[in-house]
Order: C-alpha cells, then structure tokens, then sequence
C-alpha cells in the first residue's frame, strides 16, 4: 500500500497506526463536493478515539511537504473530512487554529470543504466561530472559511439561522479596522443566507465606506440581490478603478449582472415611487 513511498514519506506514514494510517495512501480525492466523499467511518472503521490521530494529520509538516504526486499530500483533505464525517466537537479549535496557519494556503480546497466539516460537526462550533471572528488581526481567507461554516450550520439546522446571522452581522458593526474585504465577504454570506432582517447593519456598513465592493457590489446591487431594490437609483459605481472587477455572480443567485463599467441609470424624480420597492416616494425613503 505504501510501496511507492519515499524513505522520509514512509518514515512519516510509520508515525500513524491503522485505519487511521490508510488514510495516507487514499491518494487524490475523486470530484469536489461533499456527495463525492467517501464515507470514511464506514470503510475505515474510524471512531472518535481516532480523533487526536487525525487532528495530527492536519499539522504534520512532514505530509504537508510530501511529493505532491503521491498519496501523502492528500492526508489533510481526508483527515478533515473524517472529522467531519465523526461530527467530532473536539476538532472544533483545533481546524480554526488550522485556518490561523501562517502556511495556510488553499491548494487543497481547504476553503471550501472547511465549512462542510463545521456544518458536519454543527451547532456546536457556533460558539467558537463566534470568538474566532472577534479576532481583530484575522485575515480574509480564515475568516471567509469560518463565516462560510457558519452558514452552512444554518442551512443544516434552520433553528441556528438567527444565531448564525447575528454572528455574521457582528463584524459589520463592531471590526474595529473596518477590513474592507473581510466586511465584503461578511455582506456575500449573509446574501447568499437571503438575510434580508441584515440589512440596516449592511447599509450602515457601506455607508462608513467599509466593504469592499468588488465582492458583491454596492449597497444597491445587495438591495437587488435580496429583493429589496427593483433598480438602481445612482449610477452603478467604477468597480473595477477601485477594487478590481467583481466576482462572477452565484448561480440561481443574481437578478442583476454587476458590471465593471457604470452604465446609465434611469434618473429617479423626487415625488416617484423609491426604486427600492418600499412603496414610499423616493425623497421619503432611499433620497433622504
């Protein structure tokens, strides 16, 4: 099974014992998305005494620098799933510690399985996502990952959804350094949960100027985007003279393109109807 190993790989894969051990020679995982995972507990007998093992997987430097050919620069992947797949609370700190690495980086698809695993361990990570985020020294992609865990617990365990919402709109009102992109990414989440009860924390958020607007858009493309907003009542913004050109829309998720360059809106009178959809007049609402 570990034939093809070298000498130090072989040394590193002696340090684990079975089944956690035959992780280490699974190779490449087939396809990305959770239903393509295979169900570790089942084929390998994992329990949650395996727990420390597979958590060792994760900081293990040696497999970390393993030949990127062989089957030991995949242990992390499985080991992560596993814990997933054993709902192990445990595990909890330790793959936000993980996301903190200042090695981390995103070969792996750790950015998005991550938030599958939290999902997987569920409600149980919320309290500790919840401090993780309060970090003010935390950078985009660990706390994209977490933000991200936290919507998947919510789409998992409806009864979670305020909690998590609350969670995610927290740094909306209260990050001290107002992290443009961090912010950016905290107003995508809560778009992509529908949070339409987010939305005075989101105005007032880029109302400070604090989100960076190539993430999702402006504060209308948002308003559009969760059903508030029918059109835009100012000029779309030059998003990409400022941050860069904004990310390709979410499937099934967009009811309006967001353009690079600003296009001609449809002037909005005084005693219209407000563009938002509120039913009020536009120097009564959103002119005000």
């Amino acid at each position: 099974m570990f034939e093809t190993l070298t000498t130090s790989e072989a040394a590193a894969a002696a340090n684990y014992a079975d089944p956690v051990r035959q992780l280490l020679a699974i190779d490449e995982p087939d396809g990305i998305g959770e239903e393509t995972w295979p169900d570790y507990v089942a084929e390998y007998g994992l329990t949650e005494a395996h727990g420390p093992e597979l958590l060792r997987i994760l900081l293990d430097q040696a497999l970390a620098g393993a030949d990127i050919d062989g089957p030991l620069v995949w242990a992390r992947v499985h080991a992560w799933r596993a814990l997933g797949q054993l709902r192990m609370v445990a595990a909890i700190g330790p793959l936000l510690d993980f996301l903190n690495l200042e090695d981390f980086s995103d070969e792996d698809g750790a950015s998005s399985e991550l938030p599958v695993v939290f999902g997987l361990i569920g409600p149980a990570a919320i309290p500790l996502i919840a401090n993780f985020l309060t970090d003010p020294a935390i950078h985009t992609t660990p706390a994209t990952v977490a933000m991200e865990g936290l919507k998947e617990i919510a789409s998992r365990h409806p009864e979670q959804r305020a909690t998590c919402i609350d969670i995610l709109i927290h740094p909306l009102q209260n990050r001290a350094d107002e992290d443009e992109s961090v912010l950016g990414f905290a107003v995508n989440t809560l778009v992509h949960m529908k949070a339409v009860e987010a939305i005075d924390p989101i105005r007032d958020a880029f109302r400070r100027d604090a989100v960076d607007i190539s993430i999702v858009g402006d504060v209308e493309d948002v308003e559009m985007l969760l059903g508030l907003r029918q059109r835009r009542a100012t000029p779309k913004p030059l998003y990409h003279a400022r941050y860069g050109t904004p990310f390709a829309k979410p499937e099934g998720m967009f009811q309006t393109e967001i353009d690079e360059e600003p296009v001609k809106s449809v002037k909005v009178g005084r005693n219209d109807p407000c563009p938002c959809g509120s039913g009020k007049k536009y120097k009564k609402c959103c002119l005000a």
